[in-house]
């Protein structure tokens, strides 16, 4: 039987304004300091915390905008439901970086943002990744936090 339960809101706009804002800092200074170029692997923890962002964008909206549905679904369905959400943004992400390669940076191989299939799977893995640890990390912190409303 589903309980309906008292909820606290799980993130604010505060929090996910410093976390893009951090998220978009470090992408800045890897494109003007060469890094995407000298360590290749600073592309992965940027996708994991940019997966990780759009989990809490997800429990955003939902908290302030879809209030008329409580959390009152399985932890496990509500969790597929924050992956699917990650990977469509991720999903979206990967069309835009080909659209730039595609229209501005034909004769500019160093400006590419795709580098072909093994880093878009790559990137929709690590975004998978992070949209997975964050929605479970709140899943659970919510479990913790809920009172039953009588």
């Amino acid at each position: 039987m589903l309980q309906e339960y008292a909820m606290t809101p799980l993130v604010s706009a505060t929090f996910l304004l410093f976390f893009i804002f951090g998220i978009f800092v470090v992408h800045v200074f890897s494109i003007l300091g060469g890094w995407y170029l000298a360590f290749t692997w600073i592309d992965i923890p940027l996708h994991i915390a940019g997966g990780a962002w759009v989990a809490s964008l997800f429990f955003y909206l939902w908290d302030n905008y879809l209030s008329q549905y409580p959390r009152m679904f399985p932890r496990w369905f509500l969790l597929v439901l924050v992956v699917g959400f990650v990977m469509a943004v991720g999903v979206f992400w990967e069309w835009f970086e080909y659209g730039y390669d595609y229209f501005f940076a034909k004769e500019k191989a160093s400006w590419r943002a795709q580098l072909g299939l093994p880093d878009t799977m790559g990137d929709l893995f690590s975004d998978f990744v992070g949209g997975l640890l964050l929605g479970w990390y709140f899943i659970c912190k919510d479990k913790n936090q809920q009172k039953k409303v009588y």
